[in-house]
C-alpha cells in the first residue's frame, strides 16, 4: 500500500508541474492555445463523425448511429466556424474537474485528521479553496474567449500549486498516514 501511495504522490507532483507549464502557456498565448485546441477537437469530431456515419450507412455495425455521426460532423464544423464556443466548454470542463478533485481531497483530509503531526487542516483548507474557485468559475460569466482561456490557465496553475502543497504535506508524514489507511 505504501509503495502505491508513494507512486501516486510522485505522479501527482509530475502532473502538477505539467499543469503549471500548460497553465503558463495558456496564460501567455491564449489565442494560439484556443486556435490549436479548437482545430484539433474540430478535426477529431469531423473524422469520428464521418467514420460513424460510414459504418452506419454500410451496415457494418448494427448499433452504429447515423444521427450521432452527423451531429459530430456538425459540431466539428461549428467549432471551426465559431472557435470561441470551445473556450466556454473547456472552462466548464476544467471547473468540473477541479470541483471533483477538490471533493476527493476534502474526503482525504478528513480521513487523515486522526494522524498526529499531519497538516490535515492545510490540506482541507486548500481543497476547500480550490472547490470554491471551481464553483465560482462555473457561475462567473466571462465576456470573451481569451478571458476564459486565461482564467482557465490561472485555475490550472492554482490547482497545481495547491496539489504540490498537499503532496509535500502527505509525504512528510507518509508512515503515519499509512497506518490510518490500513
Amino acid at each position: 500500500m505504501l509503495n502505491i501511495l508513494k507512486k501516486e504522490l510522485n505522479f501527482s507532483i509530475i502532473t502538477s508541474l505539467v499543469y503549471i507549464v500548460l497553465g503558463g502557456i495558456i496564460i501567455f498565448n491564449p489565442q494560439t492555445t484556443l486556435n490549436i485546441v479548437g482545430k484539433i477537437i474540430s478535426v477529431l469530431a469531423i473524422v469520428y463523425g464521418i467514420i460513424i456515419s460510414i459504418i452506419n450507412i454500410a451496415n457494418l455495425k448494427e448499433e452504429g448511429n447515423l444521427s450521432f455521426g452527423i451531429l459530430l460532423i456538425i459540431m466539428g464544423v461549428a467549432l471551426l466556424i465559431y472557435p470561441n464556443s470551445l473556450s466556454i466548454l473547456l472552462s466548464l470542463g476544467i471547473s468540473i474537474w477541479v470541483i471533483s478533485s477538490s471533493v476527493s481531497r476534502i474526503k482525504f483530509a478528513i480521513l487523515i485528521k486522526e494522524v498526529k503531526d499531519v497538516n490535515w487542516v492545510g490540506i482541507l483548507v486548500s481543497a476547500i479553496i480550490t472547490l470554491i474557485i471551481g464553483i465560482a468559475f462555473i457561475f462567473t460569466p466571462l465576456s470573451t474567449a481569451v478571458e476564459v482561456t486565461i482564467i482557465s490557465g490561472i485555475l490550472m496553475i492554482a490547482y497545481a500549486l495547491f496539489d504540490i502543497f498537499e503532496v509535500v504535506s502527505v509525504k512528510r508524514n507518509i508512515n503515519k498516514i499509512e497506518k490510518v489507511l490500513e
